[in-house]
């Protein structure tokens, strides 16, 4: 078992639990994500949407600067988190999964932004879940096609989405395993 030190007890791997500690520690991990999705999606089916259009392009871009703030700014927070955590390959792929929702929703909320304005911004108005459906399927690469971008702002803004989405899972993976391989004295 780890020994205390500072307050806090010193970083083990999952596998170093005996059985009980570690279905607890996953139960934990698991009620944690569960708490966040929770959060995040009601705070995305709650937040009201205004929106801006082709005419006021700065506006799409001004957002888009305050998705990338957020996102960062909760980045940080998750990187903290690793960095005290008892069990950081555990709490990193947590941060993993919590980071690509966030990401998700923010993207999400820019979409349904711009349908709210102009309906005409993607081939079909977006309800919340439409948006989010759209957000999700571009960022698995899959594209169904059933909802597509028509204007420029909304193109110029999905070719921002699918840029970040390649690379915002391998950064973000790689961020918060190498902020638990420190938190354990190794790097990974």
């Amino acid at each position: 078992m780890a020994a205390k030190g500072f307050g806090r007890e010193d970083p083990v791997l999952l596998r170093e639990l005996d059985e009980a500690a570690r279905r607890r520690e996953v139960l934990l991990v698991a009620l944690r994500m569960v708490a966040f999705a929770a959060i995040i999606l009601g705070l995305y089916f709650l937040i009201p949407v205004g929106g801006f259009n082709d005419q006021n392009a700065a506006g799409a871009w001004i957002r888009l600067a305050a998705v990338v703030l957020v996102f960062l700014a909760v980045l940080a927070l998750q990187l903290r988190t690793i960095l005290t955590a008892y069990v950081p390959q555990l709490r990193a792929a947590e941060a993993v999964v919590e980071l690509v929702l966030l990401l998700l929703c923010l993207f999400a909320l820019l979409y349904l932004s711009m349908s709210v304005t102009d309906p005409a911004s993607f081939s079909e108005p977006l309800s919340r879940t439409d948006a989010l459906y759209f957000t999700t399927s571009t960022f698995a690469t899959v594209g169904f096609g059933d909802i597509t971008p028509v204007s420029e702002l909304a193109r110029g803004l999905v070719a921002v989405q699918m840029v970040a989405g390649l690379g915002a899972l391998v950064i973000i993976a790689r961020v918060t395993f190498f902020a638990a391989g420190r938190r354990l004295g190794r790097y990974m």
